[in-house]
């Protein structure tokens, strides 16, 4: 079997609580793993080869290369890798589907070239590639803070309802919403304000469901977000942007509701993509 599952992540809750003087967000997060997934196939080889269904994400730009090229190099691995990545998840939604791929491939390499690096080691070596990419390798629902590489497993709850994802057709750069983010001055810039702040809108878990400090941005940079992100959360049970967007979630109670509020989106052409799927609490590559 040479298929497999990358799957996209949703963020359920994200508090930005510094800006260190690097540049770099740090982060009070939580993520869990949907079944929505690209497929990525891969053979090894002689060479490393990355190959995608939407041919502009082809070679060596893509981050699955620059990734394993890193991790060849480092190993001093002669064998290579023919990787074909079959995109489901949409690009520049907030759903981690370049980090989640980059991850997968990450964690295949790991095995077929027989590296044997420990999880914590690829989470390691993967954090300069991209702050996602540590909770596709944790490999379970987790919390983070600090930049995404301390990771606790996450014990609250994960709604175990139908869910809707939707994309409105118009990206957000993720370095463009930190960018707007800073220039407003959202953020609490300390741990303890933004803990107090996730804390006076908690329900119970620590943290209200849906919290994202990043969302007043995103809207204002992507405005066909704010209307998606309005209907959403008039149809649904809660419904909240995953990640820095611009693709939402919406929790609900029922297929019928889900079905609905696809419905209702494509009627008033506020989405160009949608999912009704379920919350997954373990990534598919790695097991307890």
């Amino acid at each position: 079997m040479n298929e497999y599952f990358a799957p996209a992540k949703v963020n359920l809750h994200l508090a930005i609580t510094n800006v260190r003087d690097d540049g770099y967000h740090e982060l009070d997060t939580s993520f869990v793993f949907t079944d929505l997934h690209d497929v990525l196939t891969i053979r090894l080889a002689s060479d490393l080869q990355v190959r995608c269904s939407i041919p502009a994400f082809d070679g060596p730009l893509n981050l699955v290369h620059q990734i394993l090229s890193a991790f060849r190099i480092k190993y001093q691995v002669k064998q290579g890798l023919d990787v074909f990545i079959k995109k489901n998840i949409p690009a520049q939604a907030g759903l981690g589907g370049g980090s989640s791929d980059a991850a997968t491939a990450l964690l295949v390499a790991n095995r077929l070239w027989g590296v044997g690096a420990s999880p914590q080691e690829l989470i390691n070596f993967a954090v300069p590639f991209g702050a996602d990419i540590p909770c596709f390798l944790f490999g379970k629902a987790s919390a983070a803070k600090g930049i995404g590489e301390r990771l606790v497993a996450y014990t609250g709850q994960i709604p175990d309802q139908c869910m809707v994802l939707a994309w409105p057709g118009e990206g957000v750069s993720t370095v463009q919403a930190f960018a707007h983010f800073d220039r407003n001055k959202f953020h609490a810039l300390t741990e303890e304000k933004a803990a107090a702040k996730v804390r006076a809108r908690s329900d119970g878990d620590g943290f209200e469901m849906g919290f994202n400090d990043l969302e007043q941005s995103a809207v204002t940079i992507c405005a066909p977000l704010a209307k998606m992100l309005k209907v959403m959360r008039e149809r649904s049970e809660r419904a909240w942007m995953s990640g820095s967007g611009s693709a939402c979630v919406a929790a609900c109670g029922s297929l019928d509701q889900a079905e609905n509020v696809v419905r209702v989106l494509q009627s008033q052409n506020l989405a160009t993509w949608t999912h009704i799927g379920r919350f997954v609490r373990e990534h598919p590559l790695v097991k307890e």
